[in-house]
């Protein structure tokens, strides 16, 4: 019965290669340098959604954009409302909105869009971010106000004039790196 000794003698030493396989598996995550409290995880995970995100909106709203600066602004108000109903709420569609809609000199409309945006989403004032349309809201927001303001001086009981310059003030607050 020498085959029955070597075959259990080959079971157990299998057995204990798998396990030690096993241990060092298990303790291999907690000791490649990485910190303890996973931080290089998020920031990779954050920078990968960053890129999905900017991918996704590249996708669906690069028709628009393009309408926009080929100067069909009407078509690309309509490609919005067309986008709107598909992903409703979506802050990307507002800022394009606003941009569209002070391309067409409609500055209080377009202080209300991008107020939606920016509440939606604070990247597109982060100088640092790939949404960043800063230069855009702080020149709307600048040209909002005196706007805004006169009007409410021909007619102060215009309560949409007086909401709208509430949110050219939030702009600007938000310019100048108030929270919300």
């Amino acid at each position: 019965m020498p085959g029955d000794r070597f075959d259990r003698l080959a079971a157990v030493g299998l057995l204990l290669v798998l396990v030690a396989l096993g241990v060092l598996v298990a303790t291999a995550g907690s000791s490649t340098g990485r910190p303890a409290d996973g931080s290089l995880d998020r920031r990779v995970e954050q920078e990968l959604l960053a890129q999905a995100r900017v991918a996704f909106l590249e996708r669906h709203y690069g028709p628009v954009a393009a309408l926009r600066d080929r100067g069909e602004l009407q078509s690309a108000l309509l490609k919005l409302e067309e986008l709107e109903r598909q992903f409703p709420g979506e802050p990307h569609g507002a800022l394009l909105r606003g941009d569209v809609l002070y391309r067409m000199g409609l500055i209080d409309r377009a202080v209300s869009s991008l107020a939606a945006a920016v509440r939606g989403n604070g990247d597109y004032l982060d100088p640092g971010s790939p949404l960043n349309q800063r230069d855009l809201i702080a020149v709307t927001a600048e040209q909002g106000v005196p706007l805004l303001r006169d009007r409410l001086r021909g007619q102060p009981d215009d309560r949409q004039a007086a909401a709208t310059l509430k949110e050219a003030y939030y702009l600007q607050s938000r310019l100048a790196g108030g929270c919300e």
